[in-house]
């Protein structure tokens, strides 16, 4: 079984786990049988039952878009880096 916790992280994600039996403050038991569309990202309702923390209503967030980083430079492109590098530490125009 899952836990979550209740409040969401700056980017709308909640931390989660699997649920081994101790439950920290803050924290939510997710039913097996909840649908939780975006997990982690989404608005958490969860209410006391039977004693334990329980999501009662779990509505989807947007998953954040990352951006992608700069490719990684080319065999060619590296070389050329090289020998600029070496012509302007030798003091040699090209």
């Amino acid at each position: 079984m899952r836990m979550i916790e209740i409040i969401a992280l700056d980017n709308g994600g909640h931390r989660n786990q699997t649920f081994h039996g101790i439950l920290p403050d803050g924290w939510a038991v997710i039913p097996a049988d909840m649908e939780t569309p975006n997990f982690p990202f989404g608005d958490v309702t969860a209410e006391e039952i039977n004693g334990v923390m329980t999501v009662t209503s779990w509505t989807a967030g947007e998953i954040p878009v990352v951006e992608e980083t700069a490719p990684e430079p080319t065999e060619l492109e590296r070389l050329r880096a090289d020998v600029d590098f070496i012509a302007v530490m030798t003091g040699v125009e090209l």
